[in-house]
């Protein structure tokens, strides 16, 4: 894609985004075609929005969503300040298209890992963790049917991202079963989705180290104080204004927001 194509894309994406409104589909002459040109429409989109970036998450990392979205290996997109929010949270219908939730692992750094050329080792990710968080993530896409687009429009379209309610921290994470510990998400007081950390690349930490070695391979690494999530424990579920949810991780706490009409 040049220079141009990439504006094009990324301010179709961000007028979407102002509007609260979906589009049918990035134009076919400006749609990107492969990861990296995905990558350059989102890093223009959030350059162009000016809005800041408080953390990174890594997607498709959960079995069933790679599947849906057909692609076998996890993308990052950012996470945005201003939709990140802690429990209990009341996110506004009227300011995000139709979504889904998502229950992940939440890593905040006490430390930067800044950009190098050799990998990080899951023993100096492990050292920087200053926290691990419950989390819901709201996904809200900007493109029609989402799940049924082509994958590259997605990861245009900063992965889908919509809000992120986190729950009270642990540091004395180590001590947890991140891989095998029940979550249960209940939508209006019903179960609907229950699963564990061994959906997300069979261990949210190894998602973690993935995302951090895909942000110093690509630039920028990532920001001490700040939260990246790791893809979802759960099966999504779509929900609507006026649904309240909680996510319990045993053994981590719970996370709760109600969907304001």
């Amino acid at each position: 894609m040049t220079l141009d194509r990439i504006a094009i894309a990324a301010e179709i994406l961000k007028q979407a985004r102002l509007a609260y409104q979906v589009i049918g589909s990035i134009p076919e002459d400006v749609r990107p075609r492969n990861l990296q040109e995905a990558y350059a429409v989102q890093d223009r989109l959030i350059e162009t929005l000016g809005w800041e970036v408080g953390g990174w998450y890594c997607a498709c990392t959960n079995a069933s969503i790679q599947q849906l979205l057909k692609l076998d290996k996890p993308y990052y997109a950012r996470l945005l300040s201003k939709y990140i929010l802690p429990e209990p949270a009341v996110p506004k219908a009227g300011e995000f298209p139709p979504m889904v939730l998502e229950c992940e692992y939440g890593f905040r750094l006490s430390k930067s890992l800044p950009q190098r050329a050799n990998p990080y080792t899951r023993d100096e990710v492990m050292d920087a963790i200053d926290a691990v968080h419950p989390t819901i993530e709201v996904v809200a896409g900007h493109l029609k049917d989402w799940p049924n687009q082509d994958v590259w429009s997605v990861v245009a379209d900063n992965g889908t991202d919509g809000a992120l309610i986190y729950g009270k921290g642990q540091r004395d994470w180590r001590e947890l079963d991140l891989i095998d510990s029940p979550v249960v998400l209940r939508v209006n007081d019903q179960v609907v989705r229950e699963g564990t950390g061994r959906n997300v690349l069979g261990d949210p930490l190894d998602a973690f180290v993935w995302l951090v070695n895909a942000r110093s391979r690509d630039g920028g690494g990532l920001k001490a104080g700040d939260i990246h999530n790791t893809g979802t424990t759960t099966d999504i579920v779509w929900i609507k204004p006026g649904d309240s949810a909680t996510a319990a991780f045993e053994g981590l706490g719970t996370v709760r927001l109600h969907l304001a009409s």
